[in-house]
């Protein structure tokens, strides 16, 4: 097959969604399929075009970025260009463009696959009410014309807007979460007595506010030296300005915070074998399933996350981890210090793991579908 991924930013940028889809582009890849990935050229140093892995990455002019959305002027052309190479497309959403990409490959008779990763925000403020509702419409566009539609879970799927609207077409599976060889990660964090570690971008909808209010409580139970240790981008977030995000937190109670940065996937093996317990206090829709909490999960590290459609799976499967109201600072101390008092009784073996999250089954579920449809 000849795969067209349309998605709003790629490789070197770090979210769950864009480590879905270079997963996807590569595995394809090794597969014998041809993958041509177009995506935002939001930093002026990236190249226009390069190939990683056997995945061709085309890179649009993107002049200036809107909060977390590319501005791509000559994104029509390009698509259209990419468009007559491919056989099969698959759009990746949220993405504002995707209805440009989707009438122009029913029009050039391609079939057209959606991955579903989130709904919209609903933050306040006018300029964001004003992009959603923009996106919401073009996206419907999409929908409407695409062959298929694929979501993470039936149980975020049952809770999502804009999948409710194309049950019919809506093909549940779930996402790539591969087992990695960790790296060697170094940092005196290490050494600290009790390691609690957050997976992701810093970024609003992943309530870090709330895991940060938990410290008075957990350094009572636990011990004054714990640590809360970061691994994934903050400083490069497109869109968030993560001091202001965080507020007085960091200078307050910055001798227990470690702020690792991004960090590669081997990096990230070895975080989750040297933390203690995985948190991910999550409060929005954006945050749809968490692959972080199986990464950790398959490393044997427990999770605590919030009871949030999708999110809550991982846990829900495994049981291994507690889940906690979301935006509930004492339910979320409270199930921490149990989970790391107890951590024994959490713990599941890898096999019995990985059998409920089978890497080549995603993966052969997502290329029946593409040569299927």
């Amino acid at each position: 097959m000849k795969i067209l991924i349309g998605i709003s930013y790629y490789h070197p940028n770090i979210s769950g969604l864009t480590i879905y889809a270079k997963r996807f582009a590569e595995e394809m890849v090794n597969r014998s399929h041809s993958v041509e990935v177009l995506t935002a050229k939001y930093r002026k140093k990236l190249p226009a075009r390069e190939i990683i892995r056997g995945v061709l990455i085309t890179r649009i002019w993107t002049p200036v970025c809107i909060g977390r959305g590319p501005v791509m002027p000559t994104f029509p052309i390009a698509v259209y260009k990419a468009l007559r190479k491919s056989q099969i497309v698959n759009c990746h959403l949220p993405q504002f463009e995707s209805f440009i990409t989707v009438i122009l490959a029913k029009l050039l008779k391609k079939n057209v696959i959606l991955t579903y990763h989130c709904d919209l925000s609903g933050w306040p403020g006018l300029v964001n009410h004003i992009s959603e509702i923009a996106t919401w419409i073009t996206q419907f566009i999409a929908g409407a014309l695409a062959d298929a539609i694929i979501s993470y879970t039936e149980d975020y799927g049952r809770h999502s807007r804009f999948l409710s609207l194309f049950k019919k077409k809506v093909v549940y599976i779930l996402p790539p979460v591969k087992l990695e060889t960790p790296a060697n990660l170094s940092g005196n964090w290490q050494d600290a007595k009790v390691k609690i570690g957050f997976a992701g971008r810093v970024s609003r909808e992943k309530g870090l506010h709330h895991l940060l209010q938990t410290l008075p409580s957990l350094r009572k139970s636990l011990g004054r030296d714990v640590q809360l240790i970061f691994a994934g981008p903050f400083k490069e977030v497109i869109g968030v300005d993560y001091k202001s995000l965080l507020g007085g937190y960091l200078e307050k109670w910055k001798q227990n915070l470690t702020f690792l940065g991004p960090l590669s996937q081997a990096e990230m093996a070895s975080f989750y074998k040297t933390i203690d317990v995985l948190v991910l206090p999550s409060t929005e829709r954006l945050e749809a399933f968490g692959m972080v909490q199986v990464e950790a999960m398959m490393h044997g590290c427990p999770v605590v996350a919030t009871d949030l459609p999708g999110v809550r799976i991982p846990i829900s499967l495994t049981g291994m981890g507690k889940l906690v109201p979301p935006r509930n600072t004492k339910a979320l101390a409270k199930a921490i210090a149990e989970v790391i008092t107890n951590r024994k009784r959490f713990i599941r073996p890898k096999k019995e793991i990985q059998k409920k999250f089978d890497y080549q089954r995603t993966m052969d579920a997502l290329e029946s579908l593409m040569e299927t449809t």
